[in-house]
């Protein structure tokens, strides 16, 4: 199969290459990104020298029809959904990292990340939770990805809900995640001496996250 990853400089981008590269199925075929367009991935990437032997390139809708199969989506929140309209209209599969399309709800969507800009999407992708969802992902053309604290606390609770009578207002999730997860777009928190060896909370109430789980949870 032919792949594309947009937004393929970040470190999500970069992690997902390198497994993309490992896949006895899959050939790399294009890869996108705005800031880094005519650089070789190899640059931006020095993990991937010797596995990868490609350019980055501004996107363009018609050549990731022209040299993809599927494309992976691994832009910031709120870009997917400029773009993953696009490459669906012109008949790819597109998998998306990113949180744009993971909620079915317009409401929900809005409490935790402000307005849709296409809202009528919502609800149409496979949410990528293999666990939960294997037979849909079978023949899915649009994947919507889980996030990071959504995966361990809905693979760990599924079991539980889907076999007992639970309080969801007792559920604690207590999950932690590595800094890398900050990605590439440096601040005061995401730096070395600032951030190693210390566990800070973040979003203890109303995290994002909250809706995946209690959508999956329910569902």
């Amino acid at each position: 199969m032919r792949v594309g990853v947009v937004g393929a400089r970040g470190y999500t981008g970069g992690e997902l290459l390198r497994l993309l590269c490992m896949h006895p199925k899959v050939e790399v075929t294009y890869i996108t990104s705005r800031q880094h367009a005519g650089k070789p991935v190899g640059v931006i990437h020095p993990n991937l020298r010797g596995l990868l032997d490609l350019k980055f390139e501004e996107f363009n809708v018609s050549k990731a029809s022209e040299k993809c199969d599927c494309v992976f989506m691994a832009v910031p929140h709120g870009a997917s959904m400029d773009v993953t309209p696009q490459l669906l209209e012109v008949g790819l599969k597109v998998i998306d990292l990113s949180a744009d399309f993971r909620l079915k709800n317009e409401e929900e969507f809005k409490r935790y990340y402000g307005p849709h800009k296409r809202p009528e999407l919502l609800g149409k992708a496979v949410y990528g939770l293999p666990e939960l969802h294997r037979k849909e992902l079978r023949e899915a053309r649009f994947v919507a990805c889980p996030g990071c604290m959504a995966t361990s606390a809905i693979i760990g609770a599924a079991p539980v809900v889907s076999s007992f009578k639970v309080d969801y207002e007792k559920i604690v999730v207590d999950a932690k995640i590595g800094s890398s997860a900050a990605g590439r777009e440096a601040d005061e928190s995401t730096h070395h001496p600032e951030r190693t060896g210390v566990v800070r909370p973040y979003k203890v109430v109303g995290h994002r996250h909250t809706a995946e789980i209690e959508q999956e949870l329910s569902g």
